[in-house]
């Protein structure tokens, strides 16, 4: 009996997770099109197709200038940096799984055992920096995104609270991009952006 009340849980919990995740969907893509299409960038499409619906949202944020650089693409960084992320980590988790591997094809010589593990050791915790690095850079990256996208549409302490919870909440990114969705678009645009 209790076996069936965990699995009827996770079943509950599974269902709402898929439910939040169906509703992100629809707000997200739903209110960046109106965005987009209030903006007149073009490709409105794309915030219905996964990947491309974060680089439409790069472009409609335009480019990023810090300390006297600009990032012209920032749409372009937000797809690439999880792939990059991705290859890095599968590439020192290969290293770390050979190192393993030799490491108990030698195990009768202990000199040679011993620095495959920590090597191994020290790699699984270059993965999860790496990883940990790459999700601050993204999340950073979509901060910058969604501040320079939400300044056209408010101003001052609303502004700062849309970014710190459109980072920290789910649905809350969504929600504000389907409430702006048919505001009008304040601002200069770079086409080519």
């Amino acid at each position: 009996m209790a076996n069936v009340l965990f699995l009827l849980f996770y079943m509950l919990c599974l269902s709402a997770c898929a439910v939040i995740a169906l509703a992100e969907y629809i707000l997200y893509g739903f209110g960046l099109y109106g965005m987009a299409r209030e903006a007149g960038i073009g490709g409105e499409w794309m915030a219905f197709v996964p990947y491309a619906r974060r680089y439409l949202q790069g472009k409609l944020g335009g480019p990023i200038t810090l300390k006297g650089k600009t990032m012209k693409k920032p749409g372009l960084w937000m797809i690439l940096l999880p792939f990059a992320m991705g290859v890095a980590a599968g590439l020192l988790a290969g290293l770390a799984l050979a190192l393993a591997v030799a490491g108990t094809l030698f195990h009768e010589n202990a000199m040679i055992m011993i620095p495959m593990a920590s090597v191994a050791i020290f790699a699984d915790m270059i993965i999860f920096l790496l990883l940990f690095a790459g999700m601050a850079a993204k999340g950073g990256l979509q901060a910058l995104i969604n501040y320079q996208i939400f300044s056209r549409y408010c101003q001052g302490n609303v502004l700062v609270l849309h970014i710190i919870f459109s980072t920290m909440l789910p649905l809350y990114e969504a929600a504000v991009f389907f409430y702006y969705r048919r505001k009008p678009f304040v601002g200069d645009l770079h086409k080519d952006a």
